[in-house]
């Protein structure tokens, strides 16, 4: 049975029929789907420091690229069965899916819960034209009154619920000008894990078991890195991982606001030839102009 080969291969799965999911009718996707499997996938807990010569991002992408290694593993497990594999990049709610589960529920800081492995696993989707029955438990947990990750946000964007423009993961992965705000908060090379690091739901959990998510080589990206080889050796040394996901010039400009958070000035020549490189846009030599002004400060 389906349910039982998901429950050997993944952290926790739950069933829900389709008609669960809010409006389900408006999808076409879920036209001749009966079944709805949800997924959980956990990744480890643990946090590298950022070096002066190599940088790394948010604590997601020290393994593999999730959205591979879940289809992945979906398509092994389910060789035999006609299903259809999501993870991420559709027009389902993956989360809403979750909570109507019951596994997780919907946290402050915008992220799901799971009362096993917190905030630190990836949601993945089966859809399935047979039905099959429902796997739902009750979850009465919450965060309470507890706000440590309100408080705790460096730019304020979960006050009176979450605000994703002024989220600082969702900046940092934008391709337009930085706020000043975020230039000088910004501490990874793409993400933000602070309001997950602070979360008490997140201590004592279960440790990770995925081997392809466990931290690798190439979760620290060198600088030289980043300035020297071209798209395609980028990608070809590091593609693997999500933090690639929206190209190398937005890691270039998050990488020069840890340079700058560092004082790190060996890097301010190949600065400069990029600002001299038409190659490079123009929300990109904004703010790069900005940060080496400031960093050309500590030059002795």
């Amino acid at each position: 049975m389906i349910y039982e080969r998901l429950s050997e291969a993944f952290d926790f799965v739950g069933v829900i029929d389709k008609e669960r999911y809010p409006n389900y009718e408006k999808y076409e996707r879920l036209n001749e789907i009966s079944s709805i499997f949800v997924l959980g996938l956990a990744y480890p807990n643990v946090q590298l420091k950022q070096e002066e010569d190599r940088l790394k991002a948010s604590m997601y992408t020290y393994g593999y690229d999730y959205h591979d290694v879940i289809k992945a593993l979906i398509k092994e497990t389910l060789k035999d069965y006609e299903h259809v594999a999501l993870a991420d990049n559709h027009e389902l709610n993956e989360r809403k899916c979750l909570e109507l589960t019951g596994l997780a529920y919907h946290a402050k800081n915008n992220l799901m819960i799971n009362k096993d492995y917190g905030s630190f696993f990836f949601i993945g989707l089966v859809l399935t034209k047979e039905k099959y029955p429902e796997v739902i438990v009750e979850n009465s947990d919450s965060c309470g009154d507890c706000d440590i990750c309100l408080r705790a946000c460096p730019v304020g964007a979960l006050f009176g619920g979450y605000e994703m423009e002024k989220c600082m993961s969702y900046e940092n992965q934008m391709k337009k000008p930085m706020r000043d705000e975020v230039i000088d908060k910004n501490y990874l090379l793409l993400g933000c894990d602070i309001c997950q690091i602070v979360c008490p739901k997140n201590r004592n959990i279960k440790p990770a078991k995925t081997e392809e998510f466990k931290v690798k080589p190439t979760a620290y990206v060198l600088i030289n890195d980043l300035f020297e080889l071209s798209n395609k050796e980028f990608m070809d040394k590091y593609g693997k991982h999500a933090y690639t996901w929206r190209g190398k010039t937005i890691l270039i400009r998050n990488a020069l606001t840890l340079l700058l958070k560092q004082k790190n000035t060996k890097y301010n020549d190949k600065i400069r030839k990029t600002l001299n490189d038409d190659k490079y846009p123009d929300w990109y030599k904004v703010d790069a102009s900005k940060i080496l002004k400031r960093l050309e400060q500590f030059e002795i």
